[in-house]
């Protein structure tokens, strides 16, 4: 092998992510289908058919994934303590937690998760809203990187029920989908494109979000986009420390 093709070689597994995962047997061969026809930058360690969280611990005494995936039917006290404990004891791992279902209570349990200090970023979907397997490439990839992101339907629970941010309720999930790329600073045509919609159904969405926030006194008629985007950064604002998330969804909805 020449000395430019291991240089290769080398950039390609560094940009490798190790992923172990701890779900049912179904979702795993879907996930190895996905990534070996979509040639995915993933590497699949292996994967735990169980819902003890706490037996991942033994799997990571000899193996160290960059991210791991859970997959969990539903939250309890339990699990909410061992996943903050993943967290603490791994703060460099990103997370990919999916779920059948969840209540308001279990809403605010996980944006607590999301506050524990940690490089590795977290993703927190439904799995039944999960339609397409790219999606899943995507939030590992991006926990990878230190993202955060949540299913559109979790951050509406997570968020819209804080002091002075009830807002949030009025948008529905494609509006909340649009309004973080948005805040995040993409344009109408990257909306779009990220979320597989035409150019004028996103104008739609946000002409409809202005006319839903007119009667807000924190937003301004002046500078609409911008002030649309800073009361969602504010809402938002101290999950992920420092930075902004990126908090985005898999429905394909218009």
């Amino acid at each position: 092998m020449e000395a430019t093709e291991m240089v290769k070689s080398k950039r390609t597994k560094a940009r490798m992510t190790r992923l172990y995962t701890m779900a049912e047997h179904e979702l795993y061969i879907n996930l190895c289908i996905t990534v070996y026809q979509s040639k995915a930058p993933i590497t699949l360690l292996g994967d735990l058919n169980s819902h003890d969280i706490s037996a991942l611990k033994q799997v990571f005494t000899h193996l160290l994934p960059d991210v791991v995936l859970i997959s969990l039917k539903d939250l309890n006290e339990e699990n909410i303590k061992e996943l903050e404990q993943l967290r603490l004891d791994y703060p460099k791992m990103g997370l990919v937690i999916l779920l059948e279902s969840f209540n308001a209570k279990d809403a605010e349990e996980l944006r607590r998760l999301t506050l524990i200090k940690g490089v590795g970023g977290t993703a927190i979907f439904l799995k039944q809203r999960l339609d397409r397997m790219e999606w899943l490439c995507t939030a590992i990839k991006a926990v990878n990187q230190g993202q955060i992101m949540f299913d559109a339907s979790l951050t509406a629970f997570m968020f819209a029920g804080r002091p002075g941010y009830t807002f949030l309720k009025q948008f529905s999930l494609r509006e909340l989908e649009i309004l973080n790329l948005l805040a995040n600073g993409y344009t109408n045509a990257a909306i779009a494109a990220t979320l597989y919609i035409d150019v004028k159904t996103v104008e739609r969405h946000i002409n409809n979000m202005y006319h839903k926030l007119k009667t807000d006194h924190e937003f301004t008629n002046k500078h609409l986009r911008v002030s649309v985007a800073k009361l969602y950064l504010e809402a938002i604002g101290d999950v992920g420390g420092e930075e902004n998330p990126i908090v985005r969804s898999p429905v394909n909805q218009t």
